[in-house]
């Protein structure tokens, strides 16, 4: 005889908090537990918790076997998870919804709201052992076990910032966030772009589509554009939703000049995986940042010393050396002056040594250089000058001030060099070689050397050579006129084969073979990604195959083009290949 059963499983919950008295701002744990012997099909419900308590875990419940347990009634599963939690201010919440349902939906298993006491930080709350909190059926289950470190949350520049979520369009599929730091610089100040990715998995892949453009910026990489997504990904909430974000995109702007600056969208394609991690699907989303618009300012006028140069940002240190403090009469020495300050200095003019009587200080070389580990940017600039004694003696030339403006204060200082002392030795120059402002070592001689002493004849001694002088006139009037319209003429010409140049795909793209072939790659692929906008703007009807090769071929040379010095020449030149057949194909199209 046989008997038809049903199997059905024995469940149970258990919820709890660590430490039992949390406080306002600081994170604590919710240790949510399942236990089931036999019986198949349960399903644990979400916690349901209370507007001002942020989950700063994911919010997924404890889970257990979707089909029948090998052992039937004999096998015990067990299992749990932690909610890391934070209350944004004192006072008591209520955490619902813990409940175990069947497949059918039916109650199994259901506990009775948790209700947490949140006081204020003492600085010396006691630790406390959890509390299973309720008459656990299966001893050994939930024992109190020691707490688990608490998670070090993340500080720092870097790390995506909290409050009013701004430089955004927020979607719960994710999406991209420019943030700067500093809204209103100073023409010359250090500004620092930084782009976040927030996405609802724990990681995703990137690939840039479109970078920022930067109108009226000088710019500094700190982010290596290989790096195409985030190395550290960090949990965030987003009002209801659930999310992790990781910084993308981290560069250094300087304006250079007063007025409405705008930093342009940020492109870029994210794949991830949308679920669970073994039964989840790939999603790929495309998202944008939108438009940061800064508003750069002058340093202001009044206060403003002699000799201000509008972008030398401060702290500004200035060195001085030369390369032979003693010097023949009539000799180069090289007189070196080294600044050093925040941002970019190369665009910055300092103010040259003012020479002294009887030494001579002319212009040379110049060199610039930026120094990326430091915070905020270091610039450096070396400007070589040459000297030239036209007599001997001691030199003292006057010292050195260079003025810039602090952002910090807004205020208007000075850094002074006293030059070095130079020793001229030898006889004195004649004057008039004295007088010559040019280098002696490139001093020019007279193209004739010996005059001729024989009487001048008149060239105008019979009529004919009069009359024939005379008609030269006319002619060379017509002459210079005939001379400047075919002047105007070529300008012209020049003019259309340069607009030509700049807007025919062909001409494009000849110029990116030019450029390829001279070892710029990055700027072939630009060329050829214009060439490919302009053929696109004249197709009338390109068709949808056109326009998704047209989109492949441009996404493939703007990979490229971001790979950096590590991109090859190959795949550089099979792109071009690829898009001059699009263009080609649109040409045609049209």
């Amino acid at each position: 005889m046989a008997w038809a059963s049903e199997a059905r499983a024995q469940v149970a919950l258990q919820l709890s908090i660590d430490p039992p008295q949390p406080v306002a701002g600081e994170p604590f744990h919710i240790i949510y537990g399942v236990s089931m012997q036999g019986g198949a099909g349960v399903v644990v419900q979400p916690l349901a918790m209370p507007e001002g308590l942020d989950v700063l875990s994911r919010p997924d419940p404890p889970t257990v076997p979707s089909g029948m347990m090998m052992g039937g009634g004999m096998f015990m599963f067990r299992s749990s998870v932690t909610y890391v939690v934070r209350a944004r201010r004192p006072g008591r919440y209520v955490v619902r919804n813990a409940m175990a349902r069947s497949s059918e939906g039916r109650v199994l298993a259901q506990l009775a709201p948790l209700t947490i006491n949140v006081g204020r930080s003492s600085g010396n709350a006691p630790q406390v052992a959890p509390d299973p909190g309720f008459n656990n059926p299966f001893p050994g289950l939930f024992d109190p076990v020691e707490p688990p470190p608490e998670p070090a949350l993340p500080t720092g520049p870097d790390v995506p910032p909290d409050g009013t979520l701004t430089g955004a369009q927020a979607s719960p599929t994710g999406f991209l966030r420019a943030v700067v730091d500093v809204a209103e610089p100073y023409v010359g100040q250090q500004v620092i772009y930084r782009a976040f990715i927030y996405v609802p998995a724990n990681e995703a892949g990137c690939e840039p589509m479109r970078e920022a453009t930067l109108d009226g910026f000088w710019s500094e990489v700190l982010m290596e554009p290989r790096q195409v997504c985030a190395q550290r990904w960090i949990p965030q909430r987003v009002g209801t939703w659930t999310m992790t974000a990781g910084m993308v995109r981290r560069l250094a702007l300087f304006p250079t000049h007063a007025g409405r600056l705008e930093i342009g969208p940020l492109r870029m394609g994210v794949e991830y995986i949308e679920g669970d991690g073994f039964f989840g699907r790939r999603r790929r989303e495309e998202l944008s940042t939108p438009a940061i618009v800064i508003e750069a300012r002058e340093p202001p006028m009044e206060g403003r010393p002699p000799g201000y140069v509008p972008g030398t940002i401060g702290p500004l240190s200035i060195s001085a050396s030369i390369d032979r403090p003693e010097v023949p009469v009539g000799e180069t020495a090289t007189l070196t002056v080294r600044a050093q300050g925040n941002g970019y200095l190369g665009s910055v003019t300092l103010p040259p040594p003012r020479g002294v009587e009887g030494l001579r200080v002319l212009p040379g070389s110049s060199r610039s250089s930026v120094d990326r580990n430091a915070e905020p940017l270091r610039g450096d600039v070396v400007n070589e000058y040459r000297v030239v004694a036209d007599r001997p003696g001691r030199f003292t030339l006057p010292t050195l001030t260079v003025p810039w403006f602090d952002p910090s204060t807004r205020r208007y200082q000075s850094s002074q060099v006293v030059l070095p002392v130079i020793v001229a030795t030898g006889a004195a120059r004649p004057a008039e070689e004295a007088a010559d402002p040019q280098d002696p070592s490139i001093a020019l001689e007279g193209l004739q050397r010996d005059v001729s002493l024989r009487a001048s004849t008149s060239f105008f001694t019979t009529p004919l050579r009069v009359w024939g002088t005379l008609s030269v006139i006319p002619g060379a009037v017509l002459l210079a006129g005939l001379g400047y319209g075919l002047r105007r003429w070529s300008r012209a010409r020049r003019v259309v084969k340069a607009e030509t140049a700049k807007n025919d795909p062909r001409s494009l793209l000849a110029q990116a073979d030019a450029a390829l072939a001279a070892g710029d790659a990055a700027g072939a692929l630009g060329l050829g990604a214009r060439a490919l906008d302009r053929a696109e703007r004249g197709a009338r009807s390109p068709g949808e195959a056109l326009t998704q090769r047209a989109r492949a071929a441009r996404e493939a040379g703007d990979g490229l083009r971001f790979a950096g010095a590590a991109v090859d020449r190959d795949a550089v030149a099979t792109a071009l290949r690829e898009l001059r057949a699009v263009v080609e194909a649109m040409e045609a199209a049209s």
